[in-house]
């Protein structure tokens, strides 16, 4: 971009509904000139001439420094003649004056800057003799303090302006004179005492070095707070990008029946899916509590030739043992006390269409071998009933219990095992599905952003970093609960997620060894701390690193360390 391609309007980033505007990272303001003249005005009028004009052109060079830095940004980097010009473009879009240099001298490497000029429309000339009439000095404070702020950003030293002439105390014209040199001999030096009335000069510039010392620090200071909140702004830009990116993920590639995942152990599930949905196989899903067993069951029929009739869920483990019989194959009118009528069994009802079976692993042995007869015969009789009642059912079991262990238990028929697991389909537990629980995390937050009627945009980073090295023992289920009740909660647009105190760092569960013969404390101490060391790769300090995981300071550990011949002992 050259200097004179600058456009204000191009640059200003209009929030109606938040009520602001921005040039990069700055909010700036429309003022009314007449507004700022009465303003003005009131400050001249309560303290003298001589404080009025430090203040305003305080202002101005605060102003001007800044929108040098803004103007570095927007060239990245700049030259710095090419800098420099842009200032004048700039101050003339922005409504103040209309800057006309006439000799111009730019050598940043030597420390030389020199200018002279015209200052065409000076808002501030105006205001002054509108609202105070001709003044005995120069009045375009804003202006000189403006020039100085952004050509010393750009000189990376002080650069000095003053008007020469200004229509604010009857010349017919407002000039200027900017340099870097001020020494005795300097034109400005001279033409200093004669135009501002100072009698000391030097004492007049050394305090106008003062006070734009402290404005530089507090200008410079307030860039560097500007800019870590857009940073923070571009952030909570991208997480919504992403938030956004990872919705339309989760709809297009990753949503399979509310179950979503992009790990690979997760995807072998979508294929076992993809391979088995169009068959009537008996499917046996496996995996911890939480995982997803019932959603991979909908998913499973969902995708099948029976999808046009309504799956039937039965949970095993709520049924009271005496009643599992009546309730999978239904029962006659007066089989047992309170059989009032006859009942319709769960196979019954699923006739056409496929039966969930959930912890499979519950039913009684007594009622197994009616099961089994289901599975092979697709035949079974009510109970107190006498005639078989054929139904064409797929089966759908599911079980977070070792099977193969029940059988050898004795608790469970080896040949209805042998029956149900068909086709096996494991579900991995959350905490091997690495990157799924952001993604998963996201899809929830969008959910229950919904329900609860939340703006939320994004998660906070430290939340994010809390969900990664939580080890979710309730699995999928557990992260569902967890951010329902962080959102419904949450009073902010960025969400923050507190987990169950388990979820803080605890020591890991280190391979257990047979000791050959009992130790002291003092070596099993050493031996622990070690391999604490070992799981963090030598890190003792900071997150994640061994006093985290041991729960001490890490001054502390250092020095049991030491003791403990860990660390070599500091000498001297």
């Amino acid at each position: 971009m050259l200097p004179e391609e600058l456009k204000l309007f191009d640059l200003l980033r209009h929030d109606e509904a938040a009520g602001t505007i921005h040039i990069k990272n700055r909010r700036v303001l429309l003022i009314d000139a007449d507004a700022f003249g009465l303003l003005r005005k009131g400050i001249i009028e309560q303290v003298d001439a001589l404080q009025a004009r430090r203040i305003l052109a305080g202002f101005g060079y605060a102003r001007g420094f800044r929108d040098a830095l803004t103007c570095k940004d927007l060239f990245a980097p700049p030259g710095a003649r090419e800098w420099a010009q842009a200032g004048i473009h700039l101050h003339a879009q922005e409504g103040f004056v209309s800057p006309r240099p006439s000799y111009y001298r730019i050598e940043p490497e030597a420390g030389i800057f020199e200018a002279e000029g015209e200052w065409v429309n000076s808002f501030e000339a105006e205001q002054h003799l509108k609202h105070l009439g001709p003044c005995e000095i120069p009045v375009c404070w804003t202006l000189i303090g403006y020039a100085s702020g952004f050509q010393s950003a750009v000189m990376g030293r002080e650069v000095f302006f003053i008007e020469t002439e200004c229509i604010g105390k009857g010349d017919a014209r407002c000039r200027y004179l900017g340099t870097t040199e001020v020494g005795a001999q300097s034109r400005f030096s001279q033409l200093l005492p004669k135009l501002y009335k100072t009698a000391d000069p030097e004492a007049a510039i050394a305090g106008v070095r003062r006070q734009r010392a402290d404005l530089q620090l507090l200008v410079t200071e307030l860039e560097q707070r500007s800019k870590e909140l857009a940073a923070q702004q571009q952030r909570v830009r991208e997480l919504e990008t992403q938030l956004t990116y990872l919705q339309e993920a989760i709809k297009e590639t990753y949503n399979f029946e509310e179950m979503i995942g992009s790990n690979q152990a997760f995807q072998k599930v979508v294929r076992d899916v993809g391979q088995v949905a169009k068959s009537d196989a008996t499917v046996l899903i496996l995996g911890e509590t939480g995982t997803g067993k019932e959603l991979l069951a909908r998913a499973l029929h969902a995708r099948s030739l029976r999808a046009a009739k309504p799956l039937v869920t039965v949970n095993c483990a709520a049924l009271p043992a005496g009643l599992v019989e009546s309730e999978l194959f239904g029962h006659e009118k007066g089989s047992f006390t309170g059989a009032i009528q006859r009942k319709l069994g769960r196979f019954e009802l699923a006739h056409g269409s496929t039966i969930f079976l959930d912890e499979v692993g519950e039913i009684p042995l007594e009622t197994q071998s009616k099961f089994l007869r289901v599975l092979q015969e697709g035949e079974f009789e009510r109970v107190g009933g006498s005639q078989p009642i054929h139904t064409n059912v797929r089966v759908i079991a599911a079980t977070n219990q070792p099977l193969e262990k029940l059988v050898e238990a004795g608790k469970f028929r080896a040949d209805l095992y042998y029956r149900l697991n068909v086709f096996p389909i494991t579900l991995p537990p959350l905490r091997e599905r690495g990157g799924d629980v952001l993604l998963l995390a996201s899809f929830f937050v969008q959910k229950f952003r919904a329900r609860f009627k939340k703006h939320i945009t994004s998660i906070s980073t430290e939340s994010l970093e809390k969900l990664k090295r939580y080890r979710w023992p309730g699995n999928v289920r557990e992260l569902e609960h967890v951010i329902e009740r962080a959102v419904l909660i949450s009073q902010s647009d960025v969400l923050t997620v507190d987990l169950p105190l388990s979820a803080e760092p605890v020591a890991p569960v280190l391979p257990a060894s047979v000791p050959t013969a009992l130790v002291t404390l003092e070596e099993n101490e050493r031996a622990y701390i070690a391999k604490v060391l070992e799981h963090t790769g030598g890190l003792i300090a900071g997150k994640g690193g061994a006093a985290e995981i041991l729960g001490l300071p890490s001054t502390t550990l250092r020095s049991r360390m030491q003791k403990l011949g860990l660390l070599p002992n500091k000498k001297g």
